[in-house]
C-alpha cells in the first residue's frame, strides 16, 4: 500500500457541523505526506474569524489567510478548517465545537483521512488548535469541554474577551490557566506551545493577562528548562495588520513552535 501523497479537499454536509448555518462546502482538509504504515497523525485545526461577506461566505475565502501550510512540517499532519456558524451581519461562531464537539470533528477528519489512506483507522497524536480574530474566544470555549486538549495553542489577534457590560471581561482566562497548568506537567517530555499575537487596540488587555498567567507557570518550572519553554510559551505584539496575522505567523509555528516570527520582513 503506497503512502498518501500531499493533497487537499473540500467536504460538504459535515455531520459534526450540521448545526452551523452557512454555505457549503463546510470543511477544508489539507495533509502532507502520510506514510502507509501510519497509525496516528497530528491534527492542526484552525477556527476562522468574521467575514464581510456574511452568510454567503465561501469557505475558500478563509483558506489563503489561515496560514495552514504544511510543506515545512516533517510530522504527518492533517489540517482542518471548518466553516463556522453565521449569526448575523458578519459574525460567526462555532457552537458545534462546544461540549465535546471539537473531539467529534477531529475524529471525523481522521476517519476521512483513514479512508483516503485505505487504513482501518488513524489515531490522534498531537493536537494543534489555532484561531484568528473572531475564532479566538470560540477556541477557548471549545477547549473547556473537550476531551482532547491541544498540545499547541495559537491565537492570532483573537482574544477580545467579553463585553464588560455583560460580565467579567476576562471570562475564559481560567480555561487557559488550567490548560497551561496541565500542559506544563508534560514538559519537557511532550513539549507544547502557547503563542499569542495581538494588536493592542483590539485584543491587548486579554492577551496581556494571558502573558501574566504564562509567566507565572514559567516561573514555577524547572529553571533548567525555562529558556526553552520561554520560546514556546509567549505573547507578543503583531507587526502586521489584523487580516494578515495568521497568514504570516502560522506557517512558521507549524514548522517550529519556538520560531522567532519576523513580523517586519518584506512580503
Amino acid at each position: 500500500m503506497p503512502d498518501l501523497a500531499p493533497g487537499e479537499t473540500y467536504l460538504s454536509d459535515t455531520p459534526a457541523l450540521a448545526a452551523h448555518a452557512g454555505t457549503q462546502p463546510d470543511l477544508f482538509l489539507l495533509w502532507n505526506r502520510i506514510p502507509a504504515e501510519a497509525t496516528a497523525v497530528d491534527v492542526a485545526l484552525f477556527l476562522h474569524g468574521f467575514s464581510q461577506t456574511g452568510g454567503t461566505m465561501p469557505l475558500s475565502e478563509k483558506v489563503p489567510r489561515s496560514g495552514l501550510i504544511l510543506s515545512r512540517r516533517n510530522r504527518p499532519t492533517l489540517a482542518m478548517l471548518p466553516r463556522g456558524n453565521w449569526i448575523r451581519h458578519y459574525y460567526y461562531d462555532f457552537p458545534a465545537l462546544l461540549d465535546g464537539g471539537l473531539d467529534v470533528l477531529v475524529a471525523y477528519g481522521l476517519h476521512r483521512l483513514a479512508q483516503m489512506l485505505d487504513a482501518t483507522a488513524l489515531a490522534l497524536d498531537r493536537l494543534i488548535l489555532a484561531a484568528h480574530s473572531g475564532g479566538g474566544m470560540p477556541a477557548i470555549d471549545a477547549i473547556a469541554g473537550a476531551q482532547a486538549q491541544p498540545d499547541e495553542l495559537y491565537i492570532f489577534d483573537g482574544l477580545y474577551g467579553s463585553d464588560p457590560a455583560l460580565g467579567d471581561p476576562f471570562e475564559g482566562i481560567e480555561v487557559i490557566d488550567r490548560w497551561l497548568g496541565a500542559r506544563f506537567v508534560h514538559e519537557p517530555v511532550r513539549p507544547g506551545a502557547l503563542r499569542v499575537a495581538f494588536i493592542e487596540s483590539q485584543t491587548g488587555p486579554f492577551s496581556r493577562e494571558v502573558a501574566r498567567r504564562a509567566a507565572a507557570h514559567l516561573a514555577a518550572a524547572d529553571p533548567a528548562h525555562r529558556p526553552q519553554l520561554a520560546l514556546r510559551y509567549r505573547v507578543e505584539a503583531s507587526g502586521v495588520q489584523h487580516s494578515q496575522v495568521a497568514r504570516v505567523a502560522l506557517p512558521e509555528l507549524l514548522a517550529d513552535p519556538a520560531a522567532e516570527i519576523d513580523w517586519y520582513k518584506p512580503r
